[in-house]
């Protein structure tokens, strides 16, 4: 039997006023993600690749580990973030667990 997917959304005003929106769907593990808002990413096409790391990520998982997966992909990737941090993804994204 297929279990009906949880829609969650969350939105935060980031230190310096950028705007930081999320929205997911899940079960026990994230399924889709968008991260959306009026930030800056470099490169430009980098956001999709934190997005779909954290796609799997188990829902029950604390700040930290969303953080350090962040952390990890954007260093590996060499994405660098305008307007909003890592922790303010991660933040986030719990927020829109309910």
């Amino acid at each position: 039997m297929m279990t009906q997917l949880k829609e969650g959304e969350a939105q935060q005003k980031v230190q310096g006023g950028k705007l930081l929106f999320v929205k997911l769907r899940y079960d026990d593990k994230i399924s889709e993600l968008r991260i959306l808002g009026d930030f800056f990413i470099y490169p430009e096409n980098a956001l999709p690749k934190i997005e779909g790391a954290l796609i799997g990520m188990r829902v029950d998982e604390n700040v930290h580990t969303f953080l350090k997966k962040i952390c990890d992909v954007a260093r590996r990737n060499g994405i660098e973030l305008i307007g909003i941090t890592p922790d303010a993804i991660a933040q986030t994204i719990k927020m829109a667990i309910k």
